[in-house]
């Protein structure tokens, strides 16, 4: 276990005067952190909200979540990992639907007059990408992007 160097092949090495290289490492410590500080004061700012309109969204949105990971878990071990994973799919394209149409009223009132026909994108692209990969059903998709609705109706009726 001894190691011998060959002294032809040494290469000597010049940093540039400029460049520090001890303190790269930790510029990029602190970037990371705040990155983390970002995240963390935006998700602060998010659950810290008094509005009563932001407290909704987010109940609903992780009401809908919930239901999309039991219906399609469920739907997966019954049907097939396929079904459920189009199911899945569909549940999160509709989620980003309920986020933009969501986004979209808060701002009536203040920017606009009516509410923006954008987050009809989103069901157009969803069947769009379900048609082409061949790892995503079309009809599991668009049931799972609708079931938004059964959470909006378990929340609003347990009033």
């Amino acid at each position: 276990m001894f190691t011998s160097v060959d002294s032809n092949r040494k290469k000597i090495v010049e940093h540039l005067p400029d460049k520090n290289v001890h303190d790269s490492p930790t510029q990029d410590n602190s970037f990371i952190n705040k990155i983390k500080l970002v995240f963390a004061s935006q998700f602060q700012k998010l659950f810290s909200k008094n509005d009563e309109y932001t407290k909704l969204q987010i109940t609903i949105f992780g009401i809908t979540f919930i239901v999309a990971i039991l219906v399609a878990s469920i739907t997966g071990i019954i049907i097939g990992y396929t079904f459920g994973f189009s199911v899945f799919i569909g549940a999160i394209a509709g989620i980003f639907y309920l986020r933009l149409l969501a986004k979209s009223i808060g701002k009536i009132g203040k920017e606009s007059n009516g509410v923006s026909q954008l987050q009809l994108l989103v069901p157009v692209c969803l069947f769009l990408f379900a048609s082409k990969l061949g790892s995503l059903d079309i009809f599991p998709a668009m049931i799972g992007f609708f079931i938004y609705k059964p959470s909006l109706i378990f929340y609003f009726s347990r009033s």
